[in-house]
């Protein structure tokens, strides 16, 4: 993923940029004037830890011979964090009518802050732009991570004992009881999969890379943001630490003292701190950024 200098300055140089890396991600059998279904992130270049969950971010940088140490922890801290959210949310799920079940549990848990091994994406490549943004640090430039998700899947479960040829199938798992892996048609059970990455229930041999997967919808901010996450394994690194990464990953830049510009152009376009997340405290926010 070696780049050039070029730092897009306008909402039109980051779409121009955006298309120009969208090639080296497409399938074989996609059209080359194709757009596919791509995730987006934004990251500020200040970032030590890049591309890990917030459950990995404990200790600020991660060194490789930090790993096992980052894991074990993390692990521990991420149970007590369940065993304490499941006990105190039982009230917002009735209320709101949620089911109360652990997948729902966990998208609730990053949703509101706690550290998981879940790290956000967005589908609207817009979205990314206005958190790339949002933050006005001038001296501090920008990147938007550009991912296919279709294409990590199926390097992540290309990887798993006995399913050598991988699937790009992105799942929306429903059911966190524990099942047989393969059944006796051979066919990968996705929702066992996914069990075991929420639960982290591998065995030392494993070697569980990030899949994607799409969460329930049940937050209006969640939707305005389409959202959409990948779950970290055993892999602190995941992502970057994938030798294919290339197959799957990309990034662009925005240059940093043209933030405040952009900003202004998505609010042209209709995306804004409201619209990203609802509520009346956004539309002040709004209203102090447009006459500031």
């Amino acid at each position: 993923m070696e780049k050039s200098n070029d730092k897009a300055q306008s909402v039109s140089q980051i779409i121009e940029l955006l298309k120009s890396e969208f090639s080296s991600l497409l399938f074989k059998n996609e059209k080359e004037n194709e757009i596919p279904n791509l995730w987006f992130r934004a990251e500020g270049l200040n970032i030590n830890t890049s591309l890990m969950p917030n459950a990995y971010r404990n200790y600020g940088r991660v060194e490789k011979d930090e790993y096992k140490t980052v894991l074990d922890e993390s692990v521990l801290i991420e149970g007590n964090f369940k065993a304490e959210f499941s006990r105190r949310s039982t009230m917002f799920l009735n209320q709101n009518r949620i089911d109360n079940n652990d997948w729902n549990q966990y998208f609730l848990m990053q949703h509101y802050g706690l550290k998981t091994r879940l790290l956000d994406w967005t589908e609207s490549a817009l979205v990314a732009i206005y958190f790339a943004v949002d933050d006005d640090l001038k001296e501090v430039d920008s990147k938007i991570w550009i991912l296919n998700p279709y294409r990590l899947n199926k390097s992540s479960t290309a990887l798993i004992e006995g399913f050598e040829t991988g699937c790009s199938i992105i799942h929306f798992p429903k059911s966190s009881i524990k099942e047989d892996l393969f059944g006796t048609d051979k066919k990968l059970n996705l929702d066992e999969l996914y069990r075991k990455y929420l639960e982290m229930d591998f065995n030392s041999s494993e070697k569980a890379y990030p899949l994607a997967i799409y969460p329930y919808l049940f937050d209006e901010r969640m939707k305005s943001q389409k959202a959409c996450f990948t779950i970290f394994g055993n892999e602190i690194n995941g992502l970057l630490g994938n030798s294919e990464k290339n197959k799957f990953l990309n990034f662009i830049l925005i240059d940093g003292f043209s933030k405040r510009k952009i900003k202004e152009e998505l609010r042209w376009l209709g995306i804004s701190r409201e619209s990203v997340y609802p509520g009346l405290n956004s539309n002040c926010i709004d209203i102090i950024d447009k006459y500031n």
